[in-house]
């Protein structure tokens, strides 16, 4: 322990990036320490995108690591910086930041003054895996009461009292927690809606035409084992493959993908997380944040093409970085296209890959991600590296 604090009173002194490892997680959050009491550290927080987005407390025991060096933080260093003068969406500066003194409890200070403003915060609790949001209804000297919102199921209604020493972590401010903090001042006027949910009956191809025609939400969810999902509006739809246009967890233009039907688990047209993302994507295009300004959230797509082979050769002719999805594996390549030809292509992997071509044929691909946030910063980290 007494290794950490020392690491963290260095990273304080010296304004350090610095990654917070956690015990038995691979969670890990990158950032500056902005405050350091007796028993936990306030950080301000970067996402993946190397955007500056809220904070997070975290106990002394739940720190497994402090890291000040390595590809990691090197790669972070470059997307903070592209972050700021590309001048990505964030609300740093524009949240009134909470006060705190090192010397007292920082748990119950951070509880206290999210009791008063009503913000939304999340948290972590010893022996539990959830992460628990919801707003601070009241505070006590060794604990706190919460309010839990279920952005997923607005019939999880419940109450938590949460003792001080339970906290692993505490994450407040940030987009995401202040689009859920604007949702539950709503919470009035929040309707449950039965999730409409179509399983892949071989008829998904006029459910999404509906959709398209309709431009409404959608979620659809891969086969696979993976906990994955995706929501968003169709661009494009033939009897083999779809186009969506993706939102993010924050209702931001998240890129687009291409799912052929065979892949698809099912599709659902209405359920509370849609009418969650709605809200989102509704506070966004008022507070101008919609997308950010690298990204082109206006392309158009022609059903008649093969949007396969379509959109592999302007990646390729472009250089755009993509994620494929091929059958019988639940592996994700990451790469660029390249020798495009007929039946099939290269892609030269980017990331843990680095350097390795994988061969693809066009009837092996299940999934195509591209045009979203993380694919510009690994193109522009190619072109910083001479690539």
């Amino acid at each position: 322990m007494d290794a950490i604090l020392m690491s963290l009173m260095t990273a304080l002194n010296e304004h350090l990036l610095i990654n917070v490892y956690q015990r038995d997680t691979d969670d890990f959050y990158t950032g500056y320490v902005q405050v350091l009491g007796h028993d936990a550290v306030v950080l301000g927080t970067y996402n993946d995108s190397g955007i500056a987005d809220g904070c997070a407390l975290i106990a002394f025991s739940a720190i497994d690591q402090v890291e000040f060096a390595g590809d990691d933080l090197d790669s972070m260093n470059f997307r903070i910086n592209l972050a700021q003068a590309q001048h990505f969406l964030t609300l740093q500066g524009q949240e009134k930041p909470l006060q705190f003194d090192a010397t007292q409890n920082l748990i119950q200070q951070l509880a206290t003054q999210a009791k008063a403003n009503g913000q939304m915060v999340m948290v972590v609790v010893a022996d539990d895996d959830a992460y628990l949001e919801g707003q601070v209804t009241a505070v006590a000297e060794d604990r706190f009461s919460m309010a839990i919102f279920n952005k997923f199921n607005y019939t999880d209604v419940r109450a938590l009292q949460v003792d001080f020493s339970d906290i692993l972590v505490m994450e407040f401010h940030g987009l995401d927690l202040k689009l859920e903090t604007e949702l539950v001042r709503q919470r009035d006027h929040l309707k449950h809606v039965a999730t409409k949910l179509y399983q892949n009956d071989g008829q998904l191809a006029g459910v999404f035409q509906n959709a398209l025609a309709n431009n409404r939400l959608i979620s659809v969810v891969p086969k696979g084992p993976e906990d994955q999902f995706f929501v968003g509006r169709v661009k494009a739809v033939n009897d083999r493959v779809v186009v969506l246009s993706l939102k993010d967890m924050a209702g931001q233009f998240g890129g687009y993908i291409l799912l052929t039907l065979l892949s698809i688990q099912n599709v659902a047209t209405a359920s509370d997380y849609l009418q969650t993302i709605s809200f989102y994507e509704k506070w966004d295009q008022t507070h101008h944040f919609s997308q950010q300004p690298v990204l082109n959230a206006d392309r158009e797509f022609d059903p008649n093409d093969d949007l396969i082979q379509t959109i592999i050769s302007e990646a390729a002719g472009f250089e755009r970085v993509v994620r494929i999805k091929v059958a019988d594996s639940d592996e994700h390549f990451l790469g660029y296209p390249e020798n495009v030809g007929e039946t099939d292509f290269d892609l030269n992997l980017v990331g843990p890959d680095d350097g390795e071509t994988a061969q693809i044929r066009y009837g092996q691909i299940r999934e195509i991600a591209f045009g979203h946030i993380f694919a510009y910063l690994q193109e522009a980290q190619l072109k910083n590296a001479g690539r």
